[in-house]
C-alpha cells in the first residue's frame, strides 16, 4: 500500500493472527513457542503466506523465513509497507481444496467497505471481535472499522469462558460466527449462567446463520444481545449486504450495485436477465451462491454454487472430505454432509466399512476414523457424527438421503426432508468410494 493505513501495531496483530492460523489453532501464549511449534517446513509455509497476504515479494519471504523472531518480523514487513510502493492485501479462502485462492483488495476497495459499514454501528462504543484478523470478515470489522468509528477494539479467543463475559461492557459489538453465539447462548443458558451487559450488539458473518439461533439470544430471559446483525459476504468481495431481521433480506451495501451479467434461462425455459454485483467503476461478478432478488437492493441467498458449506468460519466441501475418507483402509464408501438444525451446525458422515461380516462399526472405529481425519484435515473439515450402515442411505427412487445422526446403525431409514430456500442449509453432499 502507498502510505500504508496499517500502524505498527496493525501488521503485529495481523502476524499474530496468521502465526495462530498456520499453527492450526494452537493457542499459544508465546510467538517463540509458535515458531517452534511450526518446525522447518511450516516456518517456511508461514513466511509465504504472510508475504503473501501483505502483497510482498517473495525476497521478504525469504527474509522471514531465514529469522524466527516475532519483533524481526514485524519490522520487516512494516518497513516494507512503507517503501513508497504500489501494495495490496491477498485475502484466501478458507476452503479446503489444497489449493486456496488469493482474492486482492486496494486500499481503496478497503476503506469503500468501512465507510459503506460505519453508519450502521454509529453508536457503538467498542469493537469485541473473536474472528481471525487475517480473515476478510475480521479484516473489516476489527481493524478498518473501528479506525473508521475512531472506537478502540478488544481482541478476544473464540471461546465464552469467564473472562470473555468479564471483559463486555454495555454499547459494545461483539463479532462473532454462528458457532460462537451458540456457545454463548449455551454460556448464558446453562449451569454457567453467564450474563452480558445491556445494550450488547452481535455481528454475525463467515457462515449463514440460523434464524432460531439469533432469535433465541434476542428472547432470553435476561437478554443476551439487544440486536444482531448478519453480514453476507465472499473473500472475493468482502461485506456485501447486511440485515438486522434474521428472517429477512439483506440489503446490498453502498459501495455494491447489482449489474446484469447476461441472459440465462428462467424457470419456464425463457430467458431472463442474470444478475451480479459491481463496484464502482468496476466489472460486473457473479456472487459464489445463487441468489433470489426481490429488487435491486434486496436478496435471499439460494445456495452455493461451488458446493462448499461452512462450518465454523470455514468454507468445508463435503465432497473432499468424503473423497479423504474413503483412502482409509476400513471404509468402502461414505457420504458427508452438513448437519440439520436441529443435530448442529458440524459434518456428519455415513461409513460402509470394507469388512461386509461386521457392516455395523461402533463408537470405537469412529473415534479411530475421526482422530485419522484430525491428522489430516483442519477441525472443522472433521465429521462430528459419524453413522455405519450395509449401504449409503437412499430415497425409494435411488437418489442420495439424508439420515439421523441418533441412529447410529441406520436402522430408521432415510429422512426425507426438503431443503427450504433461504433457510441458510444447503443439501450440498459429498460421496466418496473405493476406486
Amino acid at each position: 500500500m502507498n502510505g500504508t493505513p496499517l500502524t505498527r501495531e496493525d501488521v503485529c496483530n495481523l502476524l499474530r493472527s496468521i502465526l495462530l492460523f498456520m499453527s492450526k489453532g494452537q493457542h499459544l501464549a508465546d510467538e517463540a513457542r509458535v515458531f517452534a511449534r511450526l518446525g522447518a517446513a511450516g516456518l517456511k509455509d508461514t513466511a509465504g503466506y504472510a508475504a503473501r497476504f501483505f502483497g510482498l515479494e517473495a525476497a521478504v519471504a525469504e527474509s522471514l523465513a531465514a529469522c524466527p523472531d516475532f519483533r524481526h518480523w514485524a519490522d520487516i514487513v512494516f518497513d516494507a509497507l512503507r517503501d513508497g510502493g504500489e501494495h495490496v492485501l491477498n485475502f484466501s479462502t478458507s476452503g479446503s481444496t489444497g489449493t486456496p485462492r488469493y482474492w486482492a483488495f486496494t486500499p481503496e476497495e478497503l476503506e469503500q467497505e468501512a465507510q459503506s459499514l460505519a453508519p450502521f454501528f454509529a453508536d457503538r462504543r467498542r469493537v469485541v471481535s473473536v474472528m481471525p484478523l487475517h480473515h476478510v470478515f475480521g479484516f473489516a470489522f476489527a481493524l478498518m472499522l473501528p479506525k473508521a468509528l475512531g472506537i478502540p477494539v478488544l481482541f478476544m479467543p473464540p471461546l465464552p469462558t469467564a473472562d470473555f463475559f468479564r471483559e463486555l461492557r454495555s454499547g459494545d459489538m461483539v463479532l462473532g460466527f454462528p458457532l460462537f453465539w451458540k456457545s454463548v447462548l449455551g454460556a448464558c443458558t446453562g449451569e454457567s449462567a453467564f450474563s452480558c451487559p445491556p445494550n450488547l450488539h452481535g455481528v454475525t458473518s463467515a457462515a449463514p446463520c440460523p434464524p432460531e439461533l439469533i432469535e433465541e439470544l434476542l428472547q432470553a430471559q435476561p437478554a443476551i444481545i439487544s440486536g444482531m446483525t448478519e453480514i453476507y459476504g465472499a473473500t472475493e468481495f468482502g461485506a456485501v449486504g447486511i440485515r438486522r431481521d434474521c428472517r429477512g433480506p439483506y440489503a446490498l451495501l453502498g459501495h455494491f450495485s447489482r449489474a446484469p451479467l447476461g441472459r440465462a434461462p428462467d424457470a419456464a425455459g425463457e430467458t431472463a436477465a442474470e444478475w451480479g454485483i459491481k463496484r464502482p467503476g468496476g466489472e460486473p461478478q457473479p456472487l459464489p451462491d445463487e441468489v433470489e432478488w426481490l429488487d435491486g437492493i434486496n436478496f435471499l441467498p439460494v445456495r452455493r454454487r461451488d458446493m462448499a458449506v461452512q462450518v465454523g468460519g470455514r468454507n468445508v466441501f463435503p465432497s473432499l472430505v468424503a473423497g479423504l475418507l474413503s483412502t482409509h483402509p476400513k471404509v468402502r464408501e461414505c457420504s458427508v454432509r452438513l448437519m440439520r438444525p436441529e443435530e448442529g451446525m458440524r459434518l456428519k458422515a455415513f461409513v460402509v466399512m470394507t469388512d461386509a461380516a461386521a457392516p455395523f462399526a461402533g463408537p470405537e472405529t469412529a473415534r479411530e476414523l475421526r482422530k485419522w481425519l484430525h491428522r489430516k484435515l483442519y477441525p472443522e473439515e472433521v465429521p462430528r457424527a459419524i453413522c455405519f450402515g450395509r449401504e449409503l442411505p437412499r430415497t425409494l427412487s435411488g437418489k442420495s438421503a439424508d439420515w439421523d445422526i441418533s441412529d447410529p446403525d441406520g436402522e430408521k431409514g432415510p429422512i426425507r426432508q426438503p431443503f427450504r430456500a433461504g433457510s441458510g442449509r444447503s443439501r450440498v453432499e459429498g460421496r466418496g468410494s473405493k476406486p
